[in-house]
């Protein structure tokens, strides 16, 4: 899961474009607003008013916002989508992902009439983000992948939504991707000299190195996001460095640092008027007390702050809120409230991965009835005797703590397993996923090659063809002088029409369009046969008809005619066999020659040929065996039919 995003929501990255920069103050813009009654200026001071407070007070934000959407309407729907994108910021900050996701979709409708790539990526890495804590990664993931696609050539916009898809990363289990791409966003900040998502990405890869117990490597990250922070006033940021350096120094078992650290997080966090934020705060001070190992002061905390009030949105919040609040009340013997805790946790866990943890839930239930069981025999051997009361009771404390470990160790087992059968259907649904989106690509430029040598075989056949014919009618003209060279001038443009049709034959071959796979590979081997008396080139068809999508069939065709093309130009063979069977659902197509061969583990760097064989064959999801030697070459394509895509 993500540690840094949990804690903090970057959405107000993705303002910075339609602001252009820095702004000017909320008392100047509140003055620009009484000297002027223009719609469109008043829309877009309002506009910046609302991003200006996000960084204070969403209330007021959104009062801003529906103030510019007002005006907007009014005069023509001026900035109407960047309005509606901070209209959706608001909603997903405050955990309303619905309503955001709609206004989203109302900025995009407001993009049709004049469409702006970058604006629409913004946008799609805002959608992306809605999808965050719902486990819909597929849906998260492609949003993020069009916001990048769109702006793959601008460094400034990169770096936000790398930062996005390094969080999909980390919410699937994927560590070292999301450094990674934590990495890049840091390169894009520094390039465009956007020092706030840097300091975001520096947070969040100290969390990855105090996770891994590297603290040192942390502090370098911490103490250029507190450089940042003393450069431009950043209180989100500035709350969260605190935040951070609180727990590592807890962690450090520095307490009295981590005490004042802390308490600067409170402050930030009380000058953002966020209650969230203060919470969090409150539950670290806590965890603190408890490290400690002032356990009635860490309760005193935990009980008097309105924990319960806010939706639980990461596994941070509900580790300290519910987990470390659940160990605090089993160190004051308050077992059933603990209990309760800890199966609060449980719970959250459960819904964050789908899952339902009966034998959890069972197992926490038999655990608390147990207990009650052996207070009621202890209250009635305490009124039988007293003596027997107080061993009773000695047994019955040492049974509470027994089965108080035990339960929390079978509880971790158990979390660990479903955690790791649920990274595992992660990993394939991302390779999934990516394998889709390899097809796609290679399908497109697929297509495109085919199209280049349309558009060739056309010029070909109807330009320069043409011009031959012409210039041959107009040598056959003089032929009455019986001249010697004009005879062998009109042989040679005879000879130059037949290479322009079959180098355009060659290109998009007729009976490919008009015939079948097999037919086409026949009569491409048979015009081959005939132009060449140095060569024998022999076809086989075996099993059932082949019946297959018409893009599969050209596919496969250009394979064939790759690798007769390889035998004759670069392995100087004289025969080679082409087969194509089809049995049990299965194509096999087979070129074997008697050419020099080559090492297939030597190639230092395959040619276009090659590349194009093994793209064409990546794009069938076809196997490949291949032996080569200097008796020849020989290559078997597998072809499962359930695997090939339609037209």
């Amino acid at each position: 899961m993500c540690i840094l995003k949990n804690i903090f929501s970057v959405c107000l990255l993705f303002t910075s474009f339609f602001l252009g920069g820095q702004t000017p103050g909320m008392d100047s813009l509140k003055l620009e607003l009484k000297k002027t009654k223009v719609d469109t200026v008043l829309t877009n001071l309002y506009l910046t008013l609302s991003a200006e407070a996000m960084d204070y007070e969403f209330d007021k934000a959104k009062f801003y916002a529906d103030s510019a959407l007002f005006y907007s309407l009014k005069s023509d729907n001026y900035q109407l989508a960047e309005i509606y994108n901070n209209l959706g910021l608001i909603e997903s900050e405050n955990g309303n992902q619905e309503f955001a996701r709609s206004y989203y979709d109302k900025a995009l409708t407001a993009l049709d009439i004049s469409d702006n790539k970058t604006v629409r990526g913004i946008l799609y890495g805002n959608y992306s983000r809605t999808y965050e804590n719902s486990n819909n990664i597929e849906k998260e993931l492609e949003y993020s992948l069009k916001a990048i696609e769109l702006n793959k050539d601008d460094d400034y916009e990169l770096c936000f939504l790398y930062y996005n898809h390094s969080v999909i990363y980390e919410n699937a289990g994927f560590f070292e991707e999301a450094k990674y791409y934590l990495e890049l966003t840091r390169e894009m900040a520094n390039r465009s000299k956007e020092i706030r998502v840097e300091s975001y990405a520096s947070m969040n890869l100290a969390f990855h190195a105090m996770r891994e117990k590297k603290y040192k490597e942390a502090e370098p990250y911490l103490e250029r996001v507190e450089e940042i922070c003393n450069k431009i006033d950043l209180p989100e940021v500035s709350h969260y460095l605190y935040l951070t350096l609180g727990r590592l120094q807890t962690e450090l078992k520095n307490y009295e640092e981590a005490e004042v650290s802390i308490t600067k997080s409170k402050d930030y966090a009380i000058r953002r008027k966020l209650e969230r934020t203060i919470i969090e705060s409150d539950l670290l001070m806590g965890n603190l007390e408890y490290e400690r190992g002032n356990f009635n002061k860490a309760a005193h905390i935990y009980n008097t702050k309105n924990i319960d009030s806010f939706e639980v949105k990461s596994l941070w919040y509900a580790d300290m809120a519910y987990r470390k609040r659940s160990l605090i009340e089993g160190k004051l013997g308050n077992y059933k409230r603990s209990n309760e805790l800890l199966n609060t946790y449980v719970t959250y866990i459960d819904s964050v991965y789908k899952s339902e943890n009966k034998m959890l839930l069972t197992n926490a239930d038999r655990k608390y009835q147990t207990e009650k069981k052996d207070k009621e025999i202890a209250t009635q051997q305490l009124e039988l005797k007293e003596k027997e009361s107080e061993i009773q009771k000695k047994k019955a404390q040492n049974n509470y703590m027994l089965g108080g470990i035990i339960f929390l160790v079978v509880s971790t087992i158990l979390l660990v397993f479903l955690l790791k059968q649920r990274q595992k259907r992660k990993n394939q649904e991302i390779l999934t996923l990516k394998r889709e989106f390899q097809i796609k690509t290679l399908e497109s430029l697929i297509e495109g090659e085919e199209k280049e040598r349309l558009r060739i075989a056309k010029e070909l056949h109807d330009g320069v063809n043409g011009d031959l014919s012409a210039i041959k009618y107009k040598l056959s003209s003089l032929l009455e002088m019986n001249n010697k060279v004009i005879k062998e001038a009109i042989t040679m443009i005879d000879d130059s029409c037949k290479q322009v049709r079959a180098i355009s034959h060659n290109l998009v071959p007729p009976t490919l369009e008009k015939f079948s796979l097999v037919e086409a590979t026949e009569a491409y081997c048979n015009n081959l046969n005939s132009l060449n008396s140095n060569l024998e080139i022999t076809f086989q068809q075996l099993g059932e008809v082949i019946n297959i999508p018409k893009q599969a069939e050209v596919n496969i065709f250009r394979i064939i005619q790759e690798l007769i093309t390889n035998g004759v130009k670069h392995a100087k063979a004289s025969n080679i066999n082409v087969q194509i069977s089809h049995r049990n659902n299965m194509i096999q197509v087979t070129v074997e020659d008697d050419g020099t061969g080559f090492d297939k583990n030597n190639i230092e760097s395959p040619g276009i040929g090659l590349s194009n064989v093994q793209s064409r064959v990546d794009y069938l999801q076809a196997d490949v065996d291949l032996i080569s030697n200097n008796k020849g070459t020989s290559y078997a394509i597998d072809i499962d039919k359930d695997k090939l895509n339609g037209d």
